[in-house]
């Protein structure tokens, strides 16, 4: 005897197998294919850009001929090319005679060829040496010391053997070249046959966060100043505090572990919080062990002035709790849903991709001619919000056709839900569609993270937010970061704190020797 189903019971269960399979592929997808967004549409009418060209009078008229310029194209191979190496290069001549010179031969030019060198870097030991003088008993006054010796000049880490230069190396290597700090000591190792302890170099690497923590200050400030500023976060791995020795919780876990192998100590997930001002391009990032409103909620509850962010909920809370604060999303996380549910309802999502491919075709111009705020929000009012504005009224049209747990009826119920905020960019030409900015500050963090894995501490995870702060802001701002760091950490101790904001990157000019 065949069981029977209803009507209901069988779309669910259509729904869930729709659901199942496409959590499969996207995990097969994330194990073995390419992680790219990229979508490659048909070319998109000319006419149904054109339509909008005639309101757009006081800018100059964007070329959407060919519009669809992410469309596929085979490149041909390009020939390889000889590097040039730069003039402004150090040079060191080699001049090679020939074995039977004779003084009946006539020079009439030379061969001359290139190769870049390299020469290891070196350590060496900086010795200050201040003399003593003894002042005679009949010169000496009232209360003076008997010793005369010039003042120590001021160090970055007060006492500490390593140089600023050193410390920079350190820093640099690990949070711009994601080599944990052990490399580190490797290669000074190599250079020096001095050994350092980790524990040594990892008190540096917290000393001169406690150092930089006012300049950090300051970079917070200068960021929440402006009105503008994108946030997101990110995972970050975690090794948990440990106990102080009284702890009785540690005993146990001791006698507990009596075994040869001591079972991995297992990593806590925190969260890096970033806030990004495009108006500066400058990031300060802010670990926190919560994804909860703890982190938002603390910086911004102050802050006068747009925010935009993906669709993560606390986002909205932070919003509500804060009425100065304006809040609106980003527009590529609502692409993305329709570029995962291509392989569940192909053809609405290709329809759905197509308008943000042509939307983004529009940015792409706008940047590209220079385009002014004013000009940028001419064109987004007359040509992106009716491509936008239909987009939402064909889901509006579409969501009650599809199930509402299957992939493309979450990308719809996602974008309809959250429409004032995808559409807010369009009232203003300051504002970027979408957080990418924020996003790409984040991947050294990623990179970082598959390197050394974990932090080995919350207060470290902190430390190490302060150091990808400053990098941030030095790659924004098309600064070598050893030469903005060290400059730094030379200056820092005697600068003015009124004038703290001219070290930062955007700011920063290097001091003249």
């Amino acid at each position: 005897m065949q069981a029977t189903v209803s009507i209901e019971e069988y779309q669910q269960l259509q729904a869930e197998y729709a659901a199942l399979k496409f959590e499969l592929e996207q995990l097969k997808r994330m194990i073995f294919g390419v992680k790219s967004e990229r979508f490659y549409g048909q070319q998109v009418p000319v006419e149904q850009l054109n339509l909008f060209d005639t309101e757009v009078e006081a800018s100059p008229e964007v070329d959407t001929q060919n519009i669809a310029a992410h469309e596929r194209k085979v490149a041909p191979k390009k020939q390889p090319k000889r590097v040039v190496l730069p003039e402004h290069l150090p040079r060191k001549e080699t001049v090679i005679q020939p074995d039977n010179l004779t003084d009946e031969l006539v020079k009439i030019g030379e061969e001359r060829s290139e190769q870049l060198v390299y020469v290891p870097p070196t350590l060496y030991v900086e010795v200050t040496v201040r003399p003593k003088y003894a002042v005679a008993a009949k010169d000496q006054q009232i209360g003076e010391s008997p010793i005369v010796v010039a003042p120590m000049p001021e160090q970055f880490i007060p006492k500490c053997i390593a140089h600023p230069s050193l410390l920079t190396f350190i820093l640099v290597d690990k949070f711009v070249y994601h080599n944990p700090l052990y490399r580190s000591i490797e290669r000074i190792t190599q250079l020096t046959g001095l050994r350092l302890p980790k524990s040594t170099v990892s008190g540096w690497v917290r000393q001169s966060a406690g150092q930089l923590a006012i300049l950090y200050e300051k970079l917070i400030e200068v960021v929440l100043a402006t009105d503008y500023v994108q946030v997101d976060e990110t995972r970050m791995e975690v090794l948990p505090n440990s106990p102080p020795p009284s702890d009785p919780q540690k005993r146990n876990r001791k006698r507990q572990h009596k075994h040869k192998k001591a079972k991995k100590r297992k990593t806590e997930r925190g969260w890096l919080w970033g806030y990004y001002a495009p108006q500066t391009k400058l990031t300060f990032f802010d670990y926190d062990p919560s994804r909860g409103t703890n982190n938002p909620a603390r910086r911004l509850k102050n802050y006068t002035g747009t925010v935009q962010s993906d669709g993560l909920e606390v986002y909205k809370v932070i919003a509500k709790a804060f009425p100065d604060l304006t809040h609106y999303l980003c527009l590529v996380h609502a692409r993305r849903k329709f570029e995962a549910a291509l392989t569940n309802d192909e053809k609405r999502a290709e329809h759905a991709l197509a308008i943000f491919q042509q939307v983004y075709a529009l940015e792409a111009q706008m940047k590209e001619k220079g385009f002014d705020t004013s000009q940028i929000l001419e064109v987004r009012w007359a040509q992106t919000r009716p491509l936008l504005e239909g987009l939402f009224e064909w889901m509006e049209k579409e969501s009650p056709k599809v199930l509402p747990n299957e992939p493309i009826g979450k990308a719809i119920g996602y974008a309809l839900k959250r429409k004032a905020g995808l559409l807010h960019f369009l009232t203003d030409g300051r504002l970027f569609p979408d957080t990418n900015w924020i996003e790409n500050a984040f991947r050294p963090v990623a990179v970082g993270r598959k390197n050394y894995l974990f932090a080995g501490s919350h207060d470290a995870a902190q430390w190490a937010a302060i150091f990808y702060s400053f990098f941030a802001c030095c790659k924004a701002n098309d600064l070598d970061p050893s030469e903005w760091l060290l400059d730094v950490m030379n200056r820092i101790q005697s600068h003015p704190i009124q004038k703290l904001e001219d070290l930062l990157p955007h700011k920063w000019k290097k001091a003249e020797v």
